[in-house]
């Protein structure tokens, strides 16, 4: 199902099921797809965009609105023509900082947020700026070189090194997912909306008084380490270090996750 919103045409993967609703956003290099075989297991309605820049979705905005602001406010958009708020908003790594964003300035229109390897921003000055030009450096690279030479490179990271050990086809699911992007999308999405274009929201977790789940992987140290300065901001958080996982836990360790949710009666 692709839906108009603005400038950009959002591709839609949908299920139909029981509310409150569940919005899944993928992380960079992602799309609907990531969530493809776990959909059927949430007995809710679900609903899976890809992101500007991404997957199916094609977008004639200018590069300053793939912010994440942007990307927030036309989810809010698409929230509130198409869906039924409030929701179960749930984002990986970038998707949740999209989730983030959307749940600080769009708040009535989330139940419930879970954060998956995600983070508020980075709070130093120096350190952002320095991000911030990392970020377009890399887009640059991603534009002069060509997205198979970016895609090896960026499966070295470690990151990533965990999901090394996954079975080949899980491998083969994940790169085909990164090689099916568009290169000038890409860039464009890690220039405006990379970690380092992102607001400091740290100051701002204290305000929110959604729900949220804080999710990091056994095997992702940094993730953790962010998620437990997260905890100690938020007023209403819950934290699982979620066993045999890296960063991307809902496909490393979908069991352990899925459980998760059944404890937090989410399902």
């Amino acid at each position: 199902m692709k839906v108009k919103i603005k400038e950009t045409k959002y591709y839609l993967a949908q299920k139909q099921g029981t509310n409150p609703g569940w919005l899944l956003l993928h992380g960079f290099m992602g799309s609907h797809a990531d969530f493809s075989k776990i959909m059927s297991d949430l007995p809710a309605a679900v609903t899976a965009p890809d992101l500007l820049g991404h997957g199916q979705t094609i977008s004639a905005c200018s590069e300053p609105d793939f912010s994440i602001e942007q990307q927030a406010d036309q989810l809010a958009l698409l929230i509130c023509q198409y869906l039924k708020p409030p929701l179960i908003v749930w984002g990986y790594s970038m998707g949740g900082r999209v989730a983030l964003a959307l749940s600080l300035r769009h708040p009535q229109l989330v139940k419930y947020l879970i954060l998956e390897s995600s983070t508020a921003g980075i709070a130093n000055d120096k350190q952002r700026k320095a991000r911030q030009q990392h970020d377009i450096q890399l887009a640059g690279q991603l534009r002069d070189q060509g997205l198979t030479t970016f895609v090896d490179r960026w499966e070295q990271l470690p990151l990533f090194a965990t999901q090394q050990k996954l079975p080949s086809f899980q491998r083969n699911f994940i790169r085909q997912q990164r090689l099916n992007q568009k290169t000038q999308g890409l860039a464009r999405s890690l220039a405006a909306m990379g970690t380092g274009q992102m607001p400091n929201y740290w100051p701002a977790l204290a305000k929110l008084q959604i729900p949220v789940l804080l999710l990091a992987g056994e095997q992702d140290l940094k993730f953790q380490r962010i998620t437990a300065k997260m905890a100690t901001r938020l007023p209403h958080s819950q934290r699982f270090v979620v066993p045999a996982a890296g960063h991307n836990i809902h496909l490393e360790n979908w069991t352990s996750l899925f459980q998760i949710f059944k404890q937090e009666r989410l399902i």
